[in-house]
């Protein structure tokens, strides 16, 4: 449960407004509470609907303790990760095992109990949370500098604020006229959930298997459930659908994970790799995913959300807004230049779209 300063809205201006409760959300809503700032929270959803990203690395376990959220995260029963397997560029398949992690394993989570948990963390330290609450607008007072947000509640008042925090997701909320992304790639995400009637996963690592028409992603759920997501080109999914049989069995491993396992549920999600056009200015910036979105094969989301979080507060602190957008523009640039390589060691398939698209 968010405690009940979320429901205390003040008339007087906020000091920062965050908008969007997930990762990167919260931990900049703590961060910057303990830098004294009144911070208020606004999270669209109660964290109650389908969330994607279940699996973190090991780097994750420092900045976890380092944000002080350690215990709350394992209140979360995350399910131990020991290890990646991944086939790619070759059907014999590479295992890394996170015995020799200096920073230990890694895990599952249950996504909305994750956030949600961050969430309650950040209200615990004084954050005011206003969850289930979408802001509908937000807009710049020339007079004062402040900006006035409306939300999806008609009965709300409008709140103002002295600066905001677009952390919002790939989407994001457009801030005056500082809207639009730099698109590098986009995928479709056929996410899938199963259910192991009478039993649970056998193998806790995470599986990615590349395949002619794209690539999967297998991983366990702490719930005893697995999910498995194929990742194609949006005009392969517009022309031809997803025939899910034959690209399971095109995926011999994967095929293997979900067995006979009942399938329980589906989503289909746009997934872009791209960055905001500018990441901060006067008086807001973006955090997360609305700054820069990265491809799920990274695996980096959630935990370039984190210093995204502490980086943008101590950027807010100090007045240094271009630092923090450079930043943000080089990590970005150093992981489109990653991804490239990586998709080029691919060479199974190198006549099928998919792949040729990503060279």
């Amino acid at each position: 449960m968010i405690t009940a300063n979320a429901t205390a809205v003040k008339s007087t201006p906020v000091d920062v407004a965050v908008i969007g409760g997930g990762p990167a959300g919260s931990a900049t809503a703590l961060e910057l509470a303990r830098r004294g700032r009144d911070v208020l929270l606004f999270e669209r959803t109660r964290f109650d609907g389908r969330r994607f990203g279940e699996t973190l690395p090991p780097e994750i376990n420092p900045l976890l303790r380092r944000l002080g959220a350690w215990d709350a995260f394992l209140a979360c029963a995350p399910l131990e990760s020991p290890g990646t397997i991944s086939a790619w560029g070759s059907q014999v398949p590479d295992e890394t095992h996170f015995v020799a992690n200096r920073y230990g394993n890694g895990w599952h989570v249950d996504r909305n109990a994750f956030d949600a948990a961050l969430c309650e963390l950040a209200a615990s330290e004084g954050v005011c949370v206003r969850a289930g609450t979408a802001v509908s607008s937000c807009r710049r007072d020339a007079g004062d500098g402040t900006w006035t947000m409306s939300t999806s509640n008609a009965e709300d008042r409008p709140v103002r604020a002295r600066f905001v925090v677009d952390a919002g997701g790939r989407n994001g909320i457009r801030l005056g006229d500082f809207g639009g992304r730099i698109v590098d790639d986009t995928l479709v995400a056929v996410f899938l959930q199963f259910a192991h009637d009478g039993g649970s996963p056998c193998d806790l690592r995470t599986l990615v298997e590349a395949a002619e028409d794209g690539w999967w992603y297998c991983a366990p759920l702490p719930n005893g459930r697995t999910v498995a997501a194929f990742f194609v080109e949006p005009d392969f999914y517009v022309e031809r659908g997803v025939g899910l049989g034959e690209q399971l069995r095109a995926a011999p491993l994967t095929c293997a994970r979900v067995g006979r396992a009942r399938l329980v549920g589906s989503d289909i999600v746009h997934v872009s790799s791209s960055i905001r056009k500018h990441v901060a200015g006067d008086g807001w910036a973006a955090a997360g995913d609305a700054a820069a979105s990265y491809d799920p094969l990274s695996g980096y989301g959630i935990t370039k959300a984190l210093q995204n979080a502490s980086a943008v507060a101590d950027a807010i602190a100090s007045g240094d807004l271009d630092a923090y957008a450079s930043g943000v523009q080089r990590a970005f640039a150093a992981y489109v230049r990653q991804k490239r390589t990586y998709y080029a060691m691919e060479c199974r398939w190198e006549n099928a779209p998919f792949w040729r698209n990503r060279r």
